[in-house]
């Protein structure tokens, strides 16, 4: 696949992931006030659980943009934009 097109992917796996986090949290704060001045119940183990998904969720995404991201970046100091060759690198062993 290419790396642009995974990239991009990634991102808006990951917007969706903090879309879903950021309402779930609102869920969870809106039942929290209610509990606190005593017109519901404590928020729902099962939305504290999706909460907590969608965030592992988005975390994962945003180590896979940051693995993709790292990627380009050694393609570039291989071998860098407007040069026709790669850079030939040396390594020295100590």
């Amino acid at each position: 696949m290419d790396k642009t097109l995974a990239l991009l992917d990634c991102l808006a796996q990951l917007k969706e992931a903090q879309n879903c986090a950021d309402a779930l949290l609102s869920d969870i704060v809106a039942d929290a006030v209610r509990a606190n001045k005593g017109k519901g119940g404590i928020p729902k183990p099962a939305t504290l659980k999706a909460f907590r998904n969608a965030l592992k969720s988005a975390n994962t995404h945003c180590y896979q943009a940051e693995l993709i991201l790292a990627e380009f970046d050694a393609l570039q100091t291989v071998m860098p934009l407007g040069h026709p060759q790669p850079i030939q690198t040396m390594f020295y062993s100590v």
